[in-house]
């Protein structure tokens, strides 16, 4: 009985070991784990603390400023020649690139028009030529009338009864009715004299109309008015035309006007038109350089001056945009009207001047600064700017040529992964699968 309760004892006082042992082993593991946690910690916090420079030199260069623009290719002097009558294109005299003179023949139009249609546009016209006529002889006689009651107007009016001594007005008796007949049938002659030229106006337009439907019924050959090179010529002999008129523009940009038989223009000396916005364009002038690509030449760039910058600007759904003309300098042949064009236009430029990128300045309470690393420490440096291109900024006083600046910085442990290195060794410890940096 005596020896089982010993052995009870031993048995408890085993068990009771084990468990101080196994307690032991681990409280051990916990604060291994605890001090590697904080280690890892520490280093990482550590790592987030270090900071990479990024940095640029200060360089000394030509500094510009621009702005880019798109339009098309046009041609000066350009105009769709159109036929004057309607029928049949009998003769064609040009081809396509020739050269003509001013006066040369184009081409020749057959009417055809009857007998009859012929006769009653010849009647309209030589009606309408008559009305202009009637109209310009009635103006005649309104003049006359309207100087006469003028005259005496002008003799009412300077007599002793309605001027004073020294040549003022009389206001007391011009009040009186001798003096106020006189001054309306003057008035009144002048407004019939005016009214009359309106109706010599709208006989004159009569006219024209007339003498264009009159021609319209005609056979006609049409000649070149002005010198140029003949292009897009559309038709061929045989072919039916109807009248529009001849010239249909005397500066067309594009070769799509209604019943143009052909083109003629000075394409050796095209330009570019582009629209600035209000923005861009005060800053435009006459004389800058620039550079124009154009897309069907997409590897090719070629030298433009600006010749003209308009100064009253066309509203668009309440943008306003201002034309700006840039001459080709040494033009490619190939280049035809309607091309697709990028204009780049130097609005500034300053030759041998220092700089660096703009993303180095710093501005606070109004003063301008820089921060310079040397011997790996960075401090603050103010300095003077000037002129401002699209990435640098020119650097008038405060810094020297090949001083090295900071343009940004880079967080040295996150720049890779943004997580602890010991997040994929620890991973599950605290049940987060990692560590993770920042707020969510």
């Amino acid at each position: 009985m005596v020896s089982e309760r010993l052995e009870s004892c031993k048995l408890f006082l085993s068990f009771i070991l084990y468990n101080t042992q196994m307690k032991k082993k681990i409280l051990i593991s916990l604060i291994i784990l605890v001090i590697i946690g904080f280690g890892a910690y520490r280093l990482f916090a550590t790592n987030t603390k270090k900071v990479q420079y990024q940095t640029a030199q200060v360089t000394k260069g030509t500094l510009l400023t621009t702005v880019s623009e798109s339009g098309n290719v046009t041609s000066g002097g350009q105009a769709g020649i159109g036929s004057p009558t309607t029928g049949i294109i009998q003769d064609i005299y040009v081809k396509d690139g020739d050269q003509v003179k001013q006066g040369q023949n184009l081409f020749k139009v057959v009417s055809t028009a009857t007998a009859q249609e012929k006769a009653s546009a010849l009647a309209s016209y030589l009606s309408a030529k008559s009305a202009l006529n009637n109209a310009n002889a009635a103006l005649f006689s309104l003049q006359s009338t309207m100087f006469n009651k003028w005259q005496i107007y002008m003799n009412t009016a300077t007599n002793a009864t309605y001027q004073n001594a020294d040549l003022t007005a009389n206001t007391q008796n011009r009040t009186q009715t001798p003096f106020e007949i006189a001054q309306d049938d003057w008035l009144a002659t002048e407004a019939q004299y005016k009214n009359q030229q309106t109706v010599i106006s709208q006989a004159q337009a009569a006219e024209n109309n007339a003498l264009l439907a009159y021609k319209a019924t005609q056979t006609a050959v049409v000649t070149a008015p002005f010198s140029g090179t003949v292009a897009n010529l559309t038709v061929r002999a045989g072919d039916q035309i109807t009248a529009s008129g001849g010239n249909l523009s005397s500066n067309v940009s594009s070769t799509t006007a209604t019943n143009a038989v052909l083109y003629i223009g000075s394409y050796s000396k095209p330009y570019i038109k582009v629209q600035a916005g209000e923005v861009d364009v005060p800053h435009i002038h006459a004389g800058q350089k620039a550079t124009i690509t154009l897309d069907a030449f997409p590897n090719k760039t070629f030298v433009g001056n600006v010749d003209q910058v308009d100064t009253t600007g066309a509203i668009s759904s309440g943008v306003v945009t201002y034309n700006v003309f840039v001459s080709i300098v040494a033009p490619d042949p190939s280049i035809l009207p309607g091309m697709s064009a990028s204009v780049t236009i130097q609005t500034n430029r300053k030759d041998d001047v220092l700089s660096v990128p703009s993303s180095a300045i710093q501005i606070t309470n109004g003063q301008t600064s820089v921060q310079v690393m040397k011997n790996g420490k960075v401090s603050s440096v103010n300095v003077t700017t000037g002129l401002v291109s699209d990435t640098d900024t020119e650097i008038t006083s405060g810094l020297s040529e090949g001083d090295t600046v900071v343009t940004g910085t880079v967080n040295a442990a996150t720049q890779a992964t943004g997580t602890s290195p010991f997040a994929r060794s620890l991973g599950g410890f605290g049940g987060g699968g990692g560590i993770r940096r920042g707020g969510g």
